[in-house]
């Protein structure tokens, strides 16, 4: 059974497990949007019931995602954007935002949901917008890429963008992760990023979703998001 724009559990893209809840969907979900499955809306009415503001956290967030974009293409001069956890397509998109503020933008999308990858049609633009389904903790991966080398001049100032995808990601691998962009991307590189963390003095650990792990983010494709407990300071 399916709400109002939702996407029906017998119309799966390749490689998608519509049982297995993911980041994106239930970003996707939250904000509105009709690419999620029933899993992703019982996990998103589940993290609902925890953290009521969480839609409007969600909102929040992609709000906040238009408005850096938007800054850094008119008011910094920067035409290249690398989107790392880019999630599902919907209402303004980096390379949407980043080309009405400055003609010729050019961005790389990176997700590793294959849902992602199923609806890129929808986050291209011409030659001047590629997605890549790829791991942010593999930054040689994603650097070498085709699509990367094609659109992106590292001798050229860049904006990489972490927006609400870096507490999906457990210590080390997102120090590893971030340091090493940091390391191969500066000086040309600007940083924004905007991600979530705990507090350290809450007394109660509330429980995980149905479906969704603690932990690890999985390697395997299809499996559902984890979220990593980060204090503010380790930030």
């Amino acid at each position: 059974m399916t709400g109002p724009g939702s996407m029906p559990d017998d119309q799966v893209p390749p490689g998608v497990d519509p049982a297995v809840p993911t980041a994106a969907r239930i970003y996707d979900y939250l904000l509105g949007g009709q690419d999620n499955f029933a899993a992703d809306r019982a996990a998103a009415r589940h993290l609902a019931e925890l953290s009521p503001e969480i839609g409007q956290v969600a909102r929040a967030n992609r709000a906040f995602l238009g408005r850096a974009v938007r800054f850094l293409a008119a008011e910094a001069g920067i035409r290249q954007f690398l989107d790392l956890g880019a999630g599902l397509p919907t209402n303004g998109n980096v390379h949407q935002v980043a080309e009405a503020a400055a003609a010729g933008a050019r961005v790389v999308y990176v997700d590793n949901d294959p849902s992602v990858l199923a609806h890129a049609q929808a986050l291209t633009s011409g030659d001047r917008t590629a997605v890549i389904q790829a791991d942010l903790r593999d930054p040689a991966a994603i650097l070498a890429h085709p699509d990367t080398g094609r659109l992106i001049d590292l001798t050229q100032p860049l904006a990489v963008l972490f927006v609400a995808v870096l507490h999906f990601v457990p210590d080390p691998d997102v120090q590893q992760a971030v340091n090493a962009f940091t390391r191969w991307l500066r000086p040309a590189a600007t940083w924004c990023c905007r991600t979530g963390a705990v507090t350290p003095t809450r007394a109660r650990r509330p429980r995980a979703p149905p479906g969704i792990r603690r932990g690890p983010i999985p390697r395997t494709r299809g499996a559902g998001p984890a979220f990593s407990r980060s204090a503010r300071d380790s930030i």
